[in-house]
């Protein structure tokens, strides 16, 4: 079997509430693996710790107990596009290459294919202003691809987008990680979403953030999304999402919250 791209092990994470001097468990003995190549969703309600854990993921923060192991160099795309406003489009994807002192010239013969991918070519000396919301969360995906992670974190990439940008670059992303062959962990709180880009789907609990269920999605490769939803199965599985995520929060919450 090939060796893990991420493997993580009994994942805990707190945090200290200065205003009640108490500790918070963001996390929650959380663990999953993902092979090579394989695209993953991570599903849960708002403040379950989803973005805790690719911060983890990233390096950008640190477990309190537990292992976490990424088998390369991770690359992110964070929930707000977090483009340089002060930057055009080629030079935001470059922008990684120029980190690592890659010359200018270099630069462009390498980040263009990449705004060839992302269909950004004729907007390559724009500047983020001049864009839609859709174009700089476009420019985001490229600038991850250019720093060329073997792992791609996304957290929430899409959801300030309006249903239509998002149906486009949710298909968008599909054809690039096919193309790419990247491991992919995905962060969602929408179900349709999960179901429409994972391999699997893993279910977050409410806070504590813990490990409900981890859920194969039974559709093949490649996905055409707007056909994948007359696939009866989309109905049954999406089902299965939203009662683990019921059952979940009727459990995690205060009788007055449930009281009818």
């Amino acid at each position: 079997m090939a060796e893990p791209a991420i493997d993580v092990r009994g994942v805990w994470k707190g945090f200290h509430d200065a205003r009640r001097d108490q500790t918070v468990i963001a996390i929650e003995n959380f663990s999953f693996s993902a092979a090579p190549g394989e695209f993953i969703c991570v599903l849960g309600p708002s403040g379950c710790g989803k973005s805790t854990l690719l911060r983890i993921l990233a390096d950008l923060d640190t477990q309190d107990l537990g292992e976490v192991r990424v088998n390369g160099h991770a690359s992110v795309v964070f929930q707000e596009h977090g483009v340089f406003p002060w930057l055009s489009v080629e030079d935001n994807v470059g922008y990684p290459l120029k980190v690592r002192g890659v010359g200018r010239a270099e630069r462009r013969r390498r980040v263009a294919p990449l705004l060839d991918l992302i269909g950004l070519t004729d907007f390559k000396g724009a500047y983020p202003h001049q864009l839609s919301g859709g174009m700089r969360q476009r420019t985001s995906v490229a600038r991850a691809l250019a720093d060329d992670g073997e792992v791609l974190l996304m957290d929430e990439p899409f959801g300030a987008l309006d249903e239509q940008t998002r149906l486009v670059l949710q298909q968008e992303l599909l054809r690039i990680w096919q193309d790419s062959g990247k491991t992919v962990v995905f962060i969602t709180h929408s179900v349709d979403e999960a179901l429409t880009l994972a391999d699997r789907v893993l279910v977050m609990s409410a806070r504590p953030g813990r490990l409900l269920a981890d859920v194969a999605v039974p559709f093949g490769r490649p996905r055409d999304i707007l056909e994948l939803r007359r696939d009866p199965r989309y109905g049954e599985v999406t089902y299965e999402l939203w009662r683990l995520l019921r059952a979940d929060a009727a459990t995690s919450a205060s009788p007055e919250e449930v009281a009818p």
